[in-house]
């Protein structure tokens, strides 16, 4: 069942095209979002993470980056890579947010020590050292104790 889901998160991340090659109408769109929601719901990391991509892309609900925020938190909290280098990047562009560079640097900074996908944890410390290059020595400072301090609260 969470491939299928899984899959349908896909599919509704590629758009209508997406959803035409699985030889899905978009009326399916509605009932992925309430699956994908209702695992996000449980505390599944990885439906949280979608449903929040869901959100900042307006894809089968309305565009809130709130709630997308919201959900990357989430999601985030539980270690979840994918859900940390969202975060990052969105302080980092501004997407919807006012833009912080101290926040970017912390995300993905905790983004780039996780464990497990090497290639994701390159682009998290890339984006931080790039940050950190148009910092002041205070800004990382404060970014580093600030992603210190979330990694002894919620371990990693």
């Amino acid at each position: 069942m969470r491939r299928i889901i899984i899959a349908l998160v896909l599919a509704v991340g590629l758009g209508p095209v997406g959803l035409a090659l699985l030889g899905l109408a978009p009326a399916a769109r509605a009932d992925t979002v309430a699956a994908v929601q209702a695992l996000a719901e449980q505390g599944d990391a990885k439906a949280q993470y979608a449903l929040g991509t869901m959100y900042r892309d307006g894809q089968g609900v309305a565009q809130d980056f709130a709630a997308a925020l919201d959900w990357w938190r989430r999601s985030a909290a539980q270690g979840f890579l994918d859900a940390q280098l969202a975060l990052g990047n969105m302080y980092a562009g501004g997407t919807g947010i006012a833009k912080d560079p101290v926040r970017a640097y912390m995300w993905f900074d905790i983004a780039a020590a996780q464990s497990g996908d090497d290639w994701l944890r390159g682009i998290a410390a890339s984006n931080r050292d790039a940050i950190a290059a148009r910092m002041t020595p205070e800004e990382v400072a404060k970014a580093k104790g600030m992603a210190a301090d979330w990694r002894a609260k919620h371990g990693g």
